[in-house]
């Protein structure tokens, strides 16, 4: 791990099926450094006994079986690198095995995934659509969304330079409107003119 500067390592057993993982993690608590967890007499009482013996295992294991993680979260070699993403992230995981047919055939870390972001065209100049198909759109792509109500704000486009005018009721919601103006296809600028409100039983304030 160390000289292929790798923080986790996936464990196959024969056929190459994926019985564990071993991470940077795994190592953090260990014997040797003087890391192992310690708990006081008081909380070991009440403490949960297989889990003292697992972290047991992690400090003084000479063995890969002893130290890894069993609980391992794969993918198959099929999937779409959207389902990664979202796999990763709501596990909170830095990579997952990839698997065919149960057996081993790779390794996806969130790195792969920024390398992938780097090799695609962002921003690339393209062709100007007319004013009015620019507007139509952009109101479109904001009436399908669900957190915002598009009866309050109003888009009018001229030369390809978008206004945006209205209120939103949080900051978060402005920057993500934003976003989806700035991504529709042959807009040239965005004019901001949205204001940050929330409403009331009176009304906005």
């Amino acid at each position: 791990m160390t000289d292929k500067r790798l923080s986790g390592l996936p464990v196959v057993a024969a056929g190459g099926r994926v019985v564990g993982i071993l991470t940077a993690s795994d190592l953090l608590h260990r014997v040797e450094t003087q890391t192992e967890k310690r708990k006081s007499w008081f909380a070991s009482f009440f403490a949960d006994p297989d889990q003292i013996a697992r972290e047991y295992a992690k400090a003084h294991g000479l063995k890969v079986h002893e130290v890894m993680s069993r609980h391992v979260i794969s993918v198959r070699d099929d999937v779409s690198l959207s389902e990664v993403a979202e796999v990763l992230d709501s596990n909170r995981l830095k990579r997952v095995p990839v698997v065919r047919d149960g057996s081993l055939v790779g390794i996806i870390s969130r790195s792969d995934l920024v390398r992938a972001l780097s090799q695609v065209s962002v921003g690339k100049p393209i062709e100007r659509s007319d004013d009015a198909t620019l507007q139509r759109d952009i109101m479109e792509k904001i009436r399908k969304l669900t957190w915002l109500d598009s009866g309050y704000i109003n888009i009018t486009v001229k030369d390809g330079i978008v206004e945006a005018w209205g209120m939103v009721p949080s900051a978060d919601q402005h920057n993500a409107l934003r976003v989806l103006i700035e991504e529709v296809a042959g807009i040239g600028r965005l004019e901001d003119r949205l204001t940050v409100s929330r409403p009331s039983a009176g009304g906005w304030v």
